[in-house]
């Protein structure tokens, strides 16, 4: 009986082919795959609670500084040119004056006025005209042409005369188109002293006037200039 177990267990065994070995099994838990807490917030970069109730605040006081100097700047600059303005008002020689010195109210001068220096001022004034030029520079060189004529011809400037009026004396004692003279003070004066810029029409009357004063002075005779000047 025994014999016969172990045949039928022999042929079992041979039936199944060779043996095969494998490693011990051991058991593992399952591994959780799902995502960790707060990896998504890394992944995607949401802030945290902590960062929702900041407020970020721009310092903009140094606009309000600027702005205020600029509006000081702009209003030192308007009493500026409203001051100068008015100074250059006061300084402007009224046309009147000039009627009234070539109508033979002349202040008293001790001094007679020498033609020639008259002469050349008139002549230097015309060629600053002729010169291509601004004509509102072309106009003021030609009125110190005159100037310099005046101050050379011996007649002494009073104390309360500005410069123009000055001019205006001498050229009234020497010229006889006291129209002429009237207009060229006219023309300074609106250059000189105007808002307007000069044009070639203002370069024009200038020269016109400047020719007829010439030409006036020239016709007079010596003798007459003298009288005129005492």
């Amino acid at each position: 009986m025994g014999a016969l177990l172990l045949a039928v267990a022999a042929v079992a065994v041979s039936s199944q082919g060779p043996p095969v070995f494998s490693g011990p099994r051991i058991g593992l838990p399952d591994a959780d795959l799902g995502p960790r807490p707060g990896a998504t917030d890394a992944v995607t970069g949401t802030p945290g609670p902590w960062d929702t109730g900041r407020v970020v605040q721009v310092d903009l006081s140094w606009v309000v500084v600027a702005l205020v100097a600029l509006a000081a700047v702009l209003v030192v600059a308007l009493v500026w040119r409203y001051l100068r303005r008015r100074m250059a008002d006061r300084a402007a020689p009224s046309a009147a004056l000039l009627g009234a010195v070539t109508d033979g109210e002349l202040p008293p001068a001790a001094e007679e006025p020498r033609p020639e220096p008259v002469r050349r001022g008139l002549d230097r004034a015309l060629a600053e005209l002729d010169a291509p030029r601004d004509p509102r520079d072309a106009i003021e060189r030609a009125w110190l042409g005159l100037e310099e004529g005046a101050s050379d011809s011996g007649v002494r400037r009073l104390p309360a005369e500005t410069p123009a009026e000055f001019v205006a004396r001498v050229v009234a004692r020497v010229a006889a188109d006291a129209s002429a003279a009237r207009s060229l003070l006219g023309v300074y004066q609106r250059v000189r002293f105007g808002t307007r810029p000069a044009t070639d029409a203002d370069v024009a009357d200038a020269r016109a006037a400047l020719e007829s004063l010439r030409a006036s002075w020239l016709a007079t005779p010596a003798g007459a200039r003298s009288q005129e000047a005492r």
